[in-house]
């Protein structure tokens, strides 16, 4: 449905204004039909299925319709916050609703003003996100200060102790004790060493997408997966550490194919996006690159510690590699978020436009 560009009674000019707004203005009848949708608000519910009727909406928790009866019978304004749906194309959406009434030429209107706020839940879980990073980084350091200290002696007494051994059944012995302290110091180094900073280059992300995805289809261990791509080619180059950003998809991609048990569908897809704040900084542009599976998913319970070192549900891994694709992305100024649902995960990193 188009919006209304003249409402009765009220100047062209005023309906421009409210055309204008941030905030999404719906005016619904006496029979809760569609009377003025602004710009925001279509973009607010999904403007491609506006023939359905707002109370159709698929709503999180309250019934929006039993608000806006209550509204008219009292004629009490009520404001409902983060008020939880999935709008018309589905997508999940939270925003501030005031309900009040509105009279327009004796005919009783219902006035609905939508602010979405979900996107300040995802500035404070970016933010948290970055100080997440920053304290496991700290908290690692500190623990492998403490375990290479003893690890040391063990090694260097093994080695000592391998010298003194003539028979064959003992130094198997040696070599065990040596070989699995081996494997544990280089993961405390891989957990607790930074990583080496190279010279950032312009880049186009569709060369990395590229690489990667050809690198997993052709190992024969993924040939029950389907991969997908949507690519935006408008998206432009960015300053960008190649090699780090190739090492934090992978990561991203190998832990989507195994949550689909190595049968299943893994779609990358690439988009700009206008005015996005990572952390406390606010960018024009950023580029966001999805990697998605239809996969078991994640707990919600467990969405917010999937970055945390050793934290895994899967049975194979140590629960690394989410840690480490973080890690490089936080270096190139970037974040990593996750949404999951049913059979339906999402992995976004977000690098910021940065061309020098």
């Amino acid at each position: 449905m188009e919006a209304m560009k003249v409402i009765d009674g009220l100047p062209e000019s005023y309906v421009e204004i409210v055309e204008n707004l941030r905030t999404g203005v719906v005016l619904l009848d006496q029979n809760n039909d569609y009377y003025y949708v602004n710009t925001s608000a279509r973009d607010l519910l999904g403007s491609t299925n506006l023939l359905m009727k707002i109370q159709d909406l698929d709503f999180l928790e309250g019934n929006l319709l039993t608000y806006i009866n209550n509204v008219k019978n009292t004629k009490t304004s009520i404001t409902l916050r983060d008020f939880k749906f999935k709008n018309f194309d589905k997508l999940d959406k939270i925003c501030d609703c005031s309900i009040s009434t509105f009279i327009n030429y004796n005919q009783e209107l219902v006035l609905l003003e939508l602010n979405e706020t979900g996107r300040l839940y995802n500035i404070s879980n970016e933010k948290n996100l970055i100080d997440q990073h920053r304290a496991t980084t700290e908290m690692v350091k500190g623990l492998s200060h403490e375990i290479k200290n003893p690890l040391g002696g063990i090694m260097g007494a093994a080695q000592l102790l391998e010298k003194t051994l003539s028979i064959e059944s003992q130094t198997k012995f040696t070599e065990i004790i040596l070989k699995e302290s081996e494997r544990l110091l280089k993961l405390i180094n891989a957990m607790s060493s930074p990583l080496q900073v190279e010279d950032k280059k312009l880049i186009n992300v569709h060369e990395i997408t590229e690489h990667v995805i050809e690198l997993f289809k052709y190992d024969s261990v993924n040939s029950g997966v389907t991969f997908g791509k949507d690519y935006d080619p408008s998206i432009p180059q960015l300053m960008l550490n190649k090699n780090q950003i190739i090492q934090a998809l992978i990561n991203i991609i190998r832990n989507a194919i195994q949550a689909t048990g190595y049968k299943g569908f893994v779609e990358v897809k690439t988009r700009p996006v206008q005015k996005f704040t990572i952390g406390d900084k606010s960018h024009d542009i950023v580029i966001k690159i999805d990697v998605i599976d239809n996969g078991v998913g994640i707990p919600q319970d467990k969405i917010k510690e999937i970055f945390y070192p050793m934290v895994t549900s899967k049975h194979e891994g140590m629960g690394l590699g989410l840690t480490i694709a973080q890690s490089i992305v936080v270096q190139n100024k970037g974040i990593i978020e996750c949404s999951s649902g049913q059979n339906k995960t999402v992995f976004s990193i977000i690098l910021p436009w940065i061309t020098e």
